[in-house]
């Protein structure tokens, strides 16, 4: 099998030149066809947290601890996009389901597989004043309730600051499915906060989102290993509403194939100071603000 780049014109600008200065950041842009650097320096579309976010990680780089999967090595690049400059001494938050679609500290929550009550709402056509239901849908339609953590399990959860060029890294696995859900991970950049050591407190979030993958690697990384043992059906890309809905396609990594796993890279321009708006299951916006961690 032949692994390559899947990269926009801009995601594979943003990440060369990362590091590069602003002199250098507005000569590559004309260069490469943008009107200004500013162009090339959008903010990043905010995703939403999801329902299994813990607050407060350990600080630590490998958080893969014994979870089986491909190995891999990710790095995330924060920009500021009002002066297409790297920011420094963020922190990424981030955590992630594992090869059978888990998260840690929620291992003994049911996940519901093929056959379950279907998410988002009844079915296409259905009429809950028709069958009788005159206090809204029955039982078993609509969002299910928020999940409680259930256990102290850490793995593939963790924080990392960015360094001077704006970058974290972090050692783990390439994330499997569950019911519903295209393979992504999870991450918010955290500014302002204070540290003891050992994890991150308080802190402005700037951003909440999301990575995705390529979707003809990752389709085939599901089919083999730990991930094929999944009884759940692949969501693909297309069929994700979050991925739809709140414009996973500017969050895709690039994958570069490893001899053992993969490194992907992603950029996240965002605006330091601002507060983004709260995004919710179907891409929408509005309510209280997000939580300052």
């Amino acid at each position: 099998m032949t692994f390559f780049n899947f990269c926009t014109r801009r995601r594979f600008v943003r990440n060369a030149l990362t590091a590069a200065t602003a002199l250098e950041l507005r000569q590559a842009a004309v260069a490469l066809g943008f009107s200004t650097q500013a162009e090339m320096c959008k903010l990043i579309a905010e995703q939403e947290t999801g329902p299994f976010y813990l607050q407060d990680e350990m600080l630590r780089s490998n958080i893969r601890e014994d979870k089986a999967g491909v190995p891999l090595a990710l790095k995330i690049i924060v920009m500021d996009a009002q002066t297409c400059r790297p920011v420094a001494g963020a922190a990424i938050d981030l955590w992630h389901c594992d090869a059978g679609g888990v998260y840690s500290g929620f291992t003994k929550q049911h996940h519901p597989g093929p056959g379950g009550p279907p998410p988002g709402g009844p079915p296409p056509g259905f009429d809950a004043h028709e069958r009788g239901f005159d206090d809204g849908p029955p039982r078993g339609f609509g969002p299910p309730p928020a999940p409680r953590p259930t256990d102290k399990a850490t793995s593939l959860r963790g924080i990392q600051m960015t360094a001077g060029d704006g970058s974290a890294h972090f050692e783990t696995i390439f994330p499997g499915v569950y019911m519903g859900r295209t393979n992504h991970i999870h991450f918010k950049v955290r500014l302002g906060g204070s540290s003891d050591g050992r994890s991150y407190q308080a802190g402005h979030t700037s951003h909440t989102g999301q990575v995705f993958f390529p979707e003809e690697i990752a389709a085939v990384l599901m089919q083999s290993g730990p991930y094929a043992q999944n009884p759940i059906r692949r969501t693909t890309q297309a069929e994700d509403g979050v991925f739809g809905g709140q414009h996973g396609e500017s969050s895709i990594a690039t994958l570069r194939h490893l001899k053992e796993g993969f490194e992907a890279e992603l950029v996240a321009c965002v605006d330091p100071l601002g507060v983004p708006a709260a995004i919710g299951p179907g891409g929408r916006r509005g309510g209280p603000p997000p939580p300052q961690d």
